[in-house]
């Protein structure tokens, strides 16, 4: 200690005083220097400072308690001060720790223990001094700290309170003084009692969070850690975790919420329903899941683009929320609407969450309640949009015991609603997984039979009235699957349709037809071949293109190669149909209306169409010549078919009296059973030597 400090300034008026005290102190190991008076003990501070200042009281001039005063301004606490004076004189012992003394000698001066008694004053000041030292410490790392400290006893008042400047402005916060449940909200007052007992009990640290309001209506998230002392006393460290919770806040928004719609995404809806099917198998009750999907939406984004279409997705969850969630529910008797989930699983499909389900009813009445919302007119962009949407049903537990299995049997009764003509609510049956599953069977089947190349083609005339002969064909397209034997277009076409394979087989088709069209040309008798196309191969951009390619590639004139086309395919865009169209009769190829009279077009539309021929249905000509409805709409068909400048070809004919008839209607050509069925391509030559002859009953294909 002593080793700290090696200077102590004596000032004493009398030299005998001064000697006898430089002697003991020298004695004792400290490095002394003298001062004859008030003057000359401030000048050689001034000059050289002392680590210790030993006064008299009694000086001339200025005194004792003057210098002391001087010192202590000057140099603050840090300077020990002892003042040397009577024993019995209180006043002026009173008097120079009034003025900053640290301590103080009563003479006379025991000269044998002056050197002890301030060996332990400066020890003892160091001690104090290195208190100071460390409570300094302790303030600046407190200081440093974001965080709040709350010093409380075992009654729950609040001694301390030192609060971090982020923290001051929650009003909530207890402060020094006062009780904890003063400020904090009951329930939470009582868990930071809860947390202090148990501190004090265990001896371990417990750590609890809370949230609190704040001035400005905000709310701040505190965690707070309690730790107890021996002293029965609690201290409670505070950290606002306010940003930690909004960052976790937003990484769980991410994760479970989808960033357009503000609903629940996929992973949220897997996970909530999952829940509510542990509930309900607790409980013994059923709940429902809608799979919902909004019919033709990608005629949305194709025609006003995916800005729009993202436009509508948000207003389709706006209405859903107020249409089926608690807001618009609150009047509402029935408990379990009151509980109503929703969620986008992405793209244009949606689900909704029915718990405690009473019967089916109540999933029926969810379903018709959101049709009728999506059938009011959406407004984009100074548009008017009209949606509907196709709705699947699974129901807890008939349809599946974990949400994997419901949601995947709602979305196959959802298909099942598209299929059954959109707009419409199905319940999931057994019977359309397995249809799903011969679907997906039939899908892959048709990629390995393109592969394989196990289609091939069929050819069925079409007779020229005029003079008897077959001028032209249409070819039909088979598939002869190695174990289930020939597979129906009608099954395989729309599957070919949904998946997009339809493009590809619809190329394959063209390529072979227009070979065998080139074979036939070779062999001295030209015939014009007809081929289907579907909507999804129409629609394809690269279409005329890829024709002319084909045409190319095989040599065979455009003007031998005629495309049949729906009115559903025309009528889905008609700017880009009429477009194509135009494409393709420039190209030289000619244009038929297959099927018509059974769709919608618009005859506005149909005149500005550039086609060659209409083909009437064989609905029509079916029930000829008996049926009169019948007989009424081919005449108009063939009378506007005339008007427009198209040639009419009567599709389906299978007796003499009906060819009769459609040649009497003036159609120009005839196909169906009564020329011949489809026959493969080998086989056409022998048709083409016969001649049909109408003019009497009794007429039969002549060599």
């Amino acid at each position: 200690m002593v080793d700290k400090v090696t200077r102590i300034l004596v000032v004493d008026d009398e030299a005998t005083a001064r000697l006898l005290l430089r002697a003991a102190l020298e004695g004792a190991g400290f490095e002394v220097s003298e001062a004859k008076d008030g003057e000359d003990a401030l000048r050689q501070f001034r000059d050289q400072p002392s680590d210790m200042v030993m006064l008299d009281v009694e000086m001339p001039g200025i005194n004792g308690y003057e210098v002391c005063a001087r010192l202590r301004s000057a140099l603050g606490n840090e300077l020990p001060i002892v003042m040397v004076t009577g024993r019995d004189d209180f006043a002026a012992i009173e008097r120079s720790f009034a003025v900053g003394a640290t301590d103080f000698i009563a003479k006379p001066v025991n000269w044998d223990l002056i050197g002890h008694r301030v060996r332990y004053l400066f020890r003892n000041l160091q001690v104090l001094q290195d208190l100071h030292a460390a409570s300094a410490r302790n303030a600046a790392i407190l200081n440093a700290l974001p965080d709040s400290l709350l010093q409380i006893d075992g009654n729950g008042i609040v001694l301390d309170a030192r609060l971090a400047p982020q923290a001051r402005g929650c009003q909530q916060l207890p402060r020094a003084g006062c009780h904890v449940s003063e400020r904090l909200p009951g329930a939470i007052a009582d868990q930071i009692r809860g947390a202090s007992s148990k501190a004090l009990a265990s001896g371990a640290p417990v750590t609890l969070e809370f949230a609190l309001a704040t001035g400005d209506g905000g709310k701040r998230h505190f965690e707070a850690r309690l730790a107890g002392t021996k002293g029965q006393e609690i201290l409670c460290l505070l950290r606002d975790i306010t940003d930690r919770k909004q960052s976790e806040n937003k990484v769980y928004r991410l994760a479970y919420f989808d960033t357009l719609t503000q609903l629940p995404n996929r992973l949220s809806c897997s996970e909530r329903l999952e829940r509510e099917i542990r509930r309900a198998r607790h409980q013994g009750e059923k709940l429902a899941v809608l799979f919902l999907d909004l019919d033709r939406f990608k005629n949305v984004n194709d025609t006003l683009g995916h800005g729009a279409g993202d436009l509508l997705l948000r207003g389709v969850a706006a209405r859903l929320k107020q249409g089926v969630r608690p807001a618009d529910l609150v009047a509402r008797s029935d408990p379990w609407e009151q509980e109503l989930e929703l969620a986008r699983l992405g793209g244009d499909e949606f689900t909704v969450i029915i718990p405690r389900l009473r019967g089916t009813r109540d999933a029926l009445a969810v379903a018709s309640r959101i049709r009728e919302l999506m059938r009011r007119p959406f407004f984009l962009e100074g548009r008017q949009v009209i949606l509907t949407t196709s709705i699947g049903i699974a129901l807890f537990p008939d349809d599946g015991e974990d949400a994997a299995t419901l949601l995947k049997h709602a979305d196959t009764a959802m298909y099942h609603a598209k299929d059954q003509g959109r707009d419409n609510p199905q319940f999931y049956s057994a019977s359309l997984t397995q249809e799903a599953m011969r679907r997906l069977t039939l899908e892959s089947n048709l990629r390995l039979a393109l592969e394989r190349r196990q289609f091939s083609l069929v050819y069925q005339p079409q007779l020229d009235l005029a003079s008897g002969r077959i001028r032209s064909l249409e070819a039909l397209i088979r598939w002869r699957h190695p174990d289930q034997g020939l597979v129906s277009p009608m099954e395989f076409i729309p599957a070919a349709e949904d998946n997009g394979l339809v493009v590809a087989i619809g190329q394959w088709v063209l390529r072979a037809a227009c070979r065998d069209a080139v074979r036939w040309r070779d062999a001295g008798t030209p015939l014009r071949v007809a081929v289907n196309l579907s909507a999804v191969q129409f629609r394809t951009p690269d279409l005329v293109a890829d024709i002319g390619a084909i045409l190319a590639e095989t040599g065979l004139e455009a003007e031998w190669l005629e495309l049949e086309l729906t009115e559903g395919a025309l009528m889905e865009n008609t700017g880009t149909a009429l477009s194509t169209l135009n494409a393709l009769r420039q190209v030289g190829m000619r244009l038929a209306l297959d099927d018509f009279g059974t769709g919608y077009s618009s005859l506005s539309y149909l005149k500005r169409l550039p086609l060659h021929k209409l083909k009437v249905d064989q609905s029509f000509v079916r029930g000829l010549p008996s049926d009169r409805e019948s007989l009424a709409i081919v005449r108009a068909i063939v009378a506007l078919a005339k008007t427009l400048g198209f040639s009419v070809i009567a599709e389906g004919v299978e007796t003499l009296e009906q060819a009769q008839l459609v040649q009497s209607l003036e159609c120009e050509m005839l196909q169906g059973y009564y020329v011949s069925k489809p026959v493969p391509a080998e086989d056409i030559p022998a048709l083409l030597a016969r001649h049909w002859a109408m003019e009497t009953a009794s007429a039969r294909p002549q060599q």
